[in-house]
């Protein structure tokens, strides 16, 4: 199958760099983006959204069905049915899209395949094939009827022994919703022996240059949906390790953890490869297969030039090894390494491990951490302390003066089911961070002193709830459900106070079209993005108008998750802490593919200011969050940085800055 010929039978093309704000009537998309923006509350933004439908420009229709799409309403899928068949195909792309997406109920779903099963049949052009493939993979099906049903609508473009020819963009689509219908709908229904025949050859498929990255794409999705279904054969291993996509290879590693014949030469070979994404997966397969029958390549990586790769590693080691006596020796050496502001991770790793590993070492050297000057150590130092169940180092810890330190004493606490937690719980329902609100909230809702427990969280509602912030939300739900554990009366909802946009400046839009956001880190280097206007103009403006007002500057990146994201831009750097009020999503086709830049949530409309890059492809996260950036530079700089490393600055710069 490597050998096919492959050729297009369209006319290619992606998405609309900047044709929206290039062609598109001004007055007219904006208010398409206010109407958006309110999510169409009333009968007259509806309208502004239908009457775009049927506009002239296709750049307009486009816009409209994106919008009608993103109201996330069942009853709006017939709406879409005459822009499905559009003369244009970026309109019937996106109509694909936004029938998935306006599929939110079972009768959704089942109006939404329907349509889109019916545009199957008569679709020609490939890349709108491709997006009826994927959309029909993603809907969230109940029955193995309708998953049988639809894998083999989309198994129709699949490379087969026979196949001479194949239309690149509609296997794209295809791989693309394989990959979602395997992953959500594998206990309803499993892929047939020819579909997983199909994607296997798909999961090594070569061609022109031109097409490299369509290619690349389709391999990795081919991979994902074979993992899912957990049908990857031991050839495929091997080819996927030899592979010359880094993201190949890094996910033939995770492929590795199924029960196939020879894994241990695969995984070993990912050990030793030449990209860290590689080696880190490849090491995460060791430990959950196969520690427990040696750490020796454990301990090799704890050397390992790439820092994510060598943390893993020592965190690793926390969990056992069949000679414990070098595990336990490696750690006591990295645990009383010296530390700094910037260097402090590897040690406090490690005294995390060495407390799960030896205790007693663990405890002599505790001591330097409980009082380290850098708070994350500190906040190790608690879990170091957890493990250890010294509740005397945990009270200590949940004085401490940041308030994520104490949030992370107080959870031991409450894990250890320790008495102690409560005053120290009671304390901190008086702080301004939401998190630590939260788990003191949660640690008082089992108190047996539940008059005084009340009584502190009635306190806390009434003085969070006058805050009269969206970002409260979290918090005030966690202060009622632990007054319903309690069995304490009711209290109401947080109430929302972000309001929609009044009016949009869509003409300051143009002067961002070549603008990129430059971010400079600490001690790291910079990097920058590209806004994707077109995809998400109130995200975009929204973000580089806190980027020019200095919003970001001096905050961190407070999550690393390698081989997933970093995300940063907390004010307080946590989950929980962000700029208020809400913004609302602008969920659209752009995939979450490594170098682009999302909006961090907790739910819809939640997002806070907070950004996430990915550091991989993660299909898994569209259709869900917002992507408005892409990394054009610096990526290298990107996937360097670790937990804590300090945004600088954030500046809004032309090319030639």
């Amino acid at each position: 199958m490597r050998t096919l010929v492959l050729c297009l039978l369209a006319a290619l093309s992606t998405t609309l760099p900047v044709t929206l704000l290039a062609q598109a009537p001004t007055s007219v998309l904006a208010r398409l983006i206010l109407a958006e923006d309110s999510r169409a509350q009333n009968d007259a933004e509806l309208a502004t959204l239908r009457q775009g439908l049927t506009n002239r420009d296709p750049n307009i229709r486009l816009q409209a069905v994106r919008g009608i799409g993103r109201l996330e309403r069942p009853d709006l899928i017939p709406a879409l049915t005459r822009p499905l068949g559009d003369d244009n195909v970026n309109v019937r792309v996106e109509a694909a899209n936004a029938v998935g997406q306006l599929a939110t109920t079972a009768e959704g779903v089942a109006a939404a395949k329907s349509r889109l099963m019916m545009r199957a049949k008569v679709e020609q052009e490939p890349r709108a094939r491709g997006a009826v493939a994927a959309t029909l993979g993603r809907l969230a099906y109940t029955t193995a009827e309708d998953v049988d049903e639809v894998e083999a609508a989309i198994a129709r473009v699949l490379p087969s022994k026979t196949s001479t020819a194949i239309q690149i963009d509609a296997l794209l689509g295809a791989a693309e919703g394989f990959e979602a219908l395997a992953r959500q709908s594998g206990k309803i229904s499993k892929l047939k022996p020819a579909t997983l025949d199909g994607l296997r050859a798909a999961s090594v498929l070569e061609g022109r240059a031109q097409d490299a990255d369509k290619l690349t794409r389709i391999r990795r999705f081919a991979t994902l949906a074979l993992t899912a279904s957990g049908a990857v054969t031991r050839p495929q291993l091997e080819a996927g390790a030899a592979d010359p996509d880094d993201e190949v290879r890094r996910l033939t590693m995770v492929a590795a953890r199924g029960e196939i014949e020879g894994r241990e030469a695969v995984v070993a070979k990912g050990l030793s490869d030449a990209n860290g994404q590689v080696r880190y997966e490849a090491l995460q397969t060791w430990g959950r297969q196969l520690q427990k029958t040696s750490c020796d390549p454990v301990l090799a990586a704890v050397r390992d030039q790439n820092a994510h790769v060598a943390l893993l590693a020592i965190d690793l080691l926390g969990n056992g090894c069949p000679r414990p006596a070098p595990a336990i020796d490696a750690l006591k050496s990295i645990a009383a390494e010296q530390t700094t502001a910037g260097n402090w991770h590897r040690a406090a790793h490690a005294i995390v491990s060495l407390a799960k590993l030896a205790p007693a070492d663990a405890r002599t050297l505790l001591p330097r951490f409980l009082g380290h000057e850098v708070w994350q150590a500190r906040m190790y130092a608690a879990r170091a302390a957890g493990a250890l169940t010294s509740a005397d180092d945990l009270i200590r810890l949940g004085r401490d003066a940041h308030h994520n330190v104490r949030e992370a004493a107080i959870g031991e606490l409450v894990t250890l089911k320790r008495p102690e937690v409560a005053p120290l719980a009671i304390d901190a329902l008086a702080s301004p961070d939401y998190q630590l609100v939260m788990t003191a909230a949660r640690a008082l809702s089992s108190s047996s002193d539940k008059a005084d427990a009340a009584a502190a969280l009635r306190r806390a509602y009434e003085r969070i709830a006058a805050e009269r912030k969206d970002t409260s939300r979290d918090a005030l739900n966690a202060v009622r459900d632990a007054l319903a554990t309690l069995g304490e009366p009711a209290l109401p909802e947080p109430t929302r106070y972000s309001a929609p946009l009044q009016t949009f400046p869509a003409d300051q839009l143009a002067s961002l079209a070549n603008a990129r956001l430059r971010f400079t880190m600490a001690g790291r280097g910079a990097f920058e993005l590209r806004l994707l206007l077109d995809e998400a103009a109130v995200t975009s403006w929204h973000v580089a108008t806190l980027a020019r007002s200095g919003y970001y500057n001096g905050l961190t990146f407070h999550r690393v998750a390698p081989n997933f994201v970093i995300q940063g831009g907390s004010p307080g750097a946590n989950e929980y802490a962000g700029q208020g009020p809400f913004m609302r999503d602008e969920v659209g086709l752009i995939s979450h593919r490594r170098g682009t830049v999302g909006i961090s949530t907790r739910g819809r409309d939640t997002g806070d200011a907070q950004i996430f890059i990915n550091l991989v492809d993660s299909p898994r996260l569209d259709h869900t969050y917002t992507v408005f950036a892409e990394v054009t530079s610096g990526m290298d700089v990107v996937d360097l940085i670790l937990e804590g490393d300090v945004i600088e600055r954030v500046e809004v710069v032309s090319p030639k800055s």
